[in-house]
């Protein structure tokens, strides 16, 4: 899938509330590989998503962590 296309994507918890929308990858250019994704899920909220973390891309992307988890996560 084309990064554009997963760009501005709304991002939905695993228990289907809005999270926030898909902003951007970090790339290891070295690698090639996606170290993970990021969430903006509102002013001055950002999430790093692991892609091990997306369930599914769609219409949206789901997440299998709950807004509880997101949120303690970031707290680390």
């Amino acid at each position: 899938m084309l990064v554009k296309k997963l760009l501005g994507k709304e991002v939905l918890d695993s228990h289907g509330d809005k999270i926030g929308k898909m902003a951007d990858l970090d790339i290891d250019i070295v690698s090639g590989k996606v170290k993970y994704a990021v969430i903006n899920a509102g002013i001055g909220t950002k999430y790093k998503i692991q892609l091990d973390d997306i369930v599914t891309v769609g219409d949206a992307i789901i997440l299998r962590l709950s807004g509880s988890d997101l949120k303690q996560s970031k707290k680390k």
